[in-house]
């Protein structure tokens, strides 16, 4: 990932220097969404200075909140008005005089959510309190679209994960999606990585809840077997997306990459027997709605790497699971998701050398020995079934080594 800050300064040092000319600098910091004259302060500081801001505001709610019954309810209504008011404003002034402002801004929209809270407690306007969450969220948003800064969309992301969850034993989150294509957007255009994860992420937690609405009763909205099938899809493609968006090289989605390995270890609990049980035991078979939502994620994912084998060892695994599979057959559905997770790693370690990236290379490693460990305290069958793991999975390393030692210099000339 690249830091802007560092990247700016050393532009500037190697142009005082004449070792490159300002339209060379200015076309490499503009890839990355920054220029010269940006002086933004550093991660460190705007993380503090959000902090302190934050604090700031919890302070003088507090020292409200010390007072609040002794108050008249014209003065606290009147009171309220008047700090988000007053926050708003300094944050208006300065980010239309100096672009800047993202921390008042901040403050301002977590002092008008404080006062919707206040207000409906003072005239009792709790009939649907998520209600107060999305009116929140629809306060934020034009500050959000309009200023631009990152806080407060990180505020709003936020925001909008809490409502959908409060939301959803009532009813389906729809309106969710309208808030975070308007937070991915603004992500989008400032290169900011510091909100696009929390806004993918979010975006599965949507789905997911949409999902549950699918498998609902009389009783509300379920989490069903079918959610760990539609996750495991999920995990596959955001995998293909991830090897597709390393090679562009694009600062919008500098993370991801590196997110995406870690991403893996979602897949170590299916190399559990109990796990397989229980699921192979709770599917729908082929009713599962979770199933039919995951097929076409997997079939975007086979178009977008057709050659990769972990779409097509999903989808395989998938099929075959829910039309053939039975809780009897748990067994064999460990070992397979141990020697996947096994065979990924081995792949990550390969291009980790190929390509002397470390990164991947230690992504690899470090996959297998938390499998390894996994499985020394975990015995899948008996001490010889586990034995009998250990085996076949040195038998592979030991293959791939061989294989990668006569194959390594023409993968590398080529």
């Amino acid at each position: 990932m690249i830091r802007k800050d560092a990247l700016r300064r050393e532009l500037r040092q190697w142009l005082a220097e004449g070792l490159i000319e300002e339209d060379q600098a200015r076309r490499i910091l503009s890839r990355y969404g920054t220029g010269l004259e940006t002086s933004g302060d550093s991660l460190g500081t705007r993380v503090l200075t959000a902090c302190a801001l934050l604090f700031i505001g919890l302070a003088l709610l507090l020292v409200v909140s010390a007072h609040w019954d002794g108050l008249p309810r014209g003065v606290r209504f009147a009171g309220l008005l008047a700090l988000t008011v007053a926050a708003n404003g300094v944050g208006l002034w300065r980010w239309g005089r100096h672009g800047e402002g993202g921390g008042w801004l901040f403050l301002g929209a977590v002092c008008y959510g404080a006062s919707i809270m206040l207000v409906g407690q003072m005239y009792h306007l709790g009939e649907h309190f998520p209600n107060g969450v999305l009116l929140w969220m629809i306060g934020t948003l034009p500050v959000a679209f309009f200023s631009r800064r990152l806080l407060v969309t990180l505020l709003l992301v936020a925001l909008t994960a809490v409502w959908m969850v409060m939301e959803t034993p009532f009813s389906p989150p729809w309106a969710g999606i309208l808030f975070l294509g308007v937070a991915g957007w603004l992500a989008w255009r400032r290169h900011a990585n510091v909100v696009m994860l929390p806004v993918l992420a979010t975006l599965a937690l949507w789905l997911n809840l949409m999902l549950s609405w699918v498998f609902h009763t009389d009783f509300g909205p379920h989490w069903r077997a079918g959610h760990l099938t539609f996750n495991l899809a999920l995990l596959v493609l955001a995998q293909v997306l991830c090897q597709r968006l390393e090679r562009r090289h694009d600062s919008r989605w500098a993370p991801l990459p590196w997110l995406g390995r870690l991403s893996l270890l979602v897949l170590l609990p299916l190399t559990f027997e109990g796990l397989w049980k229980d699921y192979l035991h709770s599917h729908w078979g082929w009713l599962d709605p979770g199933l039919w939502a995951a097929l076409p994620l997997l079939l975007a994912a086979i178009a977008l790497n057709p050659r990769g084998i972990l779409p097509w060892l999903a989808l395989a695994g998938l099929v075959l699971g829910h039309g053939w599979g039975r809780p009897e057959q748990s067994l064999y559905w460990t070992v397979a998701a141990n020697l996947v997770v096994l065979l990924v790693a081995m792949a990550w370690i390969r291009e980790g050398l190929l390509r002397t990236d470390p990164r991947r290379f230690f992504a690899g490693l470090g996959t297998l020995a938390v499998l390894a460990i996994l499985r020394y305290l975990d015995l899948i069958g008996d001490y010889l079934g586990a034995a009998l793991l250990f085996l076949v999975m040195a038998a592979i390393l030991y293959g791939g080594a061989r294989y990668w030692r006569r194959r390594g210099p023409e993968v590398a000339h080529d």
